[in-house]
């Protein structure tokens, strides 16, 4: 006799939620703000001299105080990028136009009229929409909606709940978890709500435990079967 638990079953199982069980859900809808910054992230950065002028104009007189300097930076284990000039500063909690409005003021005492870009690099969030489906989606553009993320994956798949989208963000060290429904287009306030870099969205699924338990199983039958007509061979040739 075999046995076989709901998890050897379903062991391809990813952050799935099932009904009924404990799950505490904030009820306040996400604001569409940009991401803060957490260590590992890459921030690229763009220096220049009197308001931006060398960005609009060109490269304009090598001998001049415009030389811009771009370079990409990563937000070290305790929050701090080191820049050039100004040294060391913390960026961890901030937002990129927040970042952008600090090394300006910094950077009054080194260039003449500062002018500032910064941009976040490589964002991107983790999608799982179905079944050990599973995908990173690289974020091109900061305004990106759930409903994009859904479809830069693929789509929903077989077996999905459109009502059981979820969305885990961690905010302040804390997991927050929302619950969308994608289902129709009443609901598609909650489909343009945009994501940030780090977010993991959750599409559950309906598990079909009698087709998986078979799916398990199927392998040890068919041993089964096969040691049983070995077994009716050899007593064949048994006296």
């Amino acid at each position: 006799m075999l046995l076989f638990s709901c998890k050897t079953i379903n062991s391809n199982r990813i952050l799935f939620y099932e009904d009924g069980s404990p799950l505490k859900l904030d009820s306040i809808m996400p604001r569409n703000e940009y991401a803060r910054l957490v260590p590992g992230d890459v921030l690229s950065v763009e220096f220049y001299a009197n308001r931006g002028e060398q960005k609009i104009i060109g490269k304009g007189d090598e001998k001049s105080n415009s030389t811009p300097m771009n370079q990409t930076y990563v937000v070290d284990e305790n929050g701090l990028v080191s820049l050039p000039l100004i040294g060391k500063i913390e960026v961890r909690g901030m937002t990129v136009d927040e970042v952008k409005s600090a090394l300006e003021v910094s950077l009054q005492n080194y260039i003449k009229e500062p002018y500032v870009q910064v941009r976040l690099e490589m964002e991107r969030v983790v999608l799982f929409s179905g079944k050990g489906e599973g995908k990173v989606v690289s974020l091109t553009h900061q305004n990106t909606s759930i409903l994009e993320v859904v479809a830069l994956g693929g789509g929903l798949k077989e077996n999905t709940k459109s009502t059981e989208v979820f969305l885990l963000r961690k905010i302040n060290n804390e997991t927050k978890t929302y619950r969308f429904d994608l289902s129709s287009i009443q609901h598609i306030a909650a489909a343009e709500i945009y994501v940030r870099n780090h977010d993991i969205i959750v599409v559950n699924y309906y598990p079909r435990k009698v087709q998986s338990a078979l799916k398990e199983i199927n392998p040890w039958l068919n041993l089964s079967t096969a040691g049983l007509a070995l077994v009716s061979i050899i007593l064949r040739f048994i006296p």
